[in-house]
């Protein structure tokens, strides 16, 4: 967590994975500004990560009685779950070169449990990789409605990118998510040094 104090505002950057110790490092920096009266802003450059503590993170800021705004900047990324995290800001900033990432949520291969692959039979195998994907399909479809389908995002949009997200990463750029009208951007910032 790196922080820049400005005359108007405090900006939080957190580069790297949703993971531990996010959202603990982010309550710690917003909590150290509580009665600071500069505006709150959390700069993303993620690749994303776990969406279980991903909605830690969202809930640390959604649970303080203060504006946080929320950035990526030019050639930036907030790609998977940093895309919720950015949607909890206040006023959530692009640069139109920034980066976003939505794509289906995927189990890791721990999914199978203790059970090796290799000792399965191959319908066991394809009975398996049906069940995985049913799985995957239920979280996607959560994920879009709870994490993703909240303030100001629109619902048709939405729709529209849950069916071009199936087997596929989707990048678009601050520009772009302005342009469809999205609602994931609500402002985008013209130079790199905001």
């Amino acid at each position: 967590m790196s922080i820049s104090e400005e005359p108007n505002r405090i900006v939080l950057g957190w580069s790297g994975p949703v993971q531990e110790p996010m959202s603990e490092r982010v309550a710690a920096a917003i909590d150290r500004y509580k009665g600071d009266r500069r505006r709150l802003v959390l700069m993303l450059n993620s690749p994303g990560g776990s969406i279980e503590h991903g909605r830690k993170v969202v809930a640390v800021i959604r649970a303080r009685d203060r504006a946080i705004d929320t950035l990526v900047q030019k050639a930036g990324v907030c790609a998977s779950m940093c895309v919720p995290i950015f949607l909890a800001g206040t006023e959530r900033m692009a640069d139109p070169e920034a980066y976003f990432m939505f794509h289906q949520a995927s189990l890791n291969s721990s999914a199978s449990g203790n059970m090796k692959r290799q000792e399965l039979s191959d319908s066991e195998k394809a009975l398996l990789s049906q069940a995985i994907k049913k799985i995957e399909t239920r979280v996607t479809d959560e994920f879009f409605r709870s994490d993703i389908g909240i303030r100001g995002v629109s619902s048709v949009w939405l729709t529209r990118m849950r069916e071009k997200i199936a087997g596929h990463d989707i990048w678009m750029s601050g520009q772009q998510l302005v342009d469809e009208g999205s609602g994931i951007v609500d402002d985008l910032i013209r130079t790199s040094a905001r």
